[in-house]
């Protein structure tokens, strides 16, 4: 059985300028002594939804962080 990871946006700012949000987004699970923290950037409109921002986030903090482990 697959564990499951828990996973929370910590840091969040949207550039203006650059038109982009900004975010740490950590990664828990069982067995980490602590969390796995990954900074990314993404490129996106000021009003887009809460769950296609979380999505998009989580998605580029994973190609980024996890799948270098």
């Amino acid at each position: 059985m697959r564990q499951s990871t828990a996973i929370r946006i910590a840091h969040l700012l949207y550039d203006a300028a650059r038109r982009q949000f900004e975010a740490v987004v950590e990664f828990f699970a069982p067995g980490m002594p602590v969390p796995l923290r990954v900074p990314v950037r993404v490129s996106a409109a000021p009003d887009i939804s809460h769950r296609r921002l979380v999505d998009v986030l989580t998605r580029e903090a994973q190609r980024r962080g996890i799948g270098r482990l």
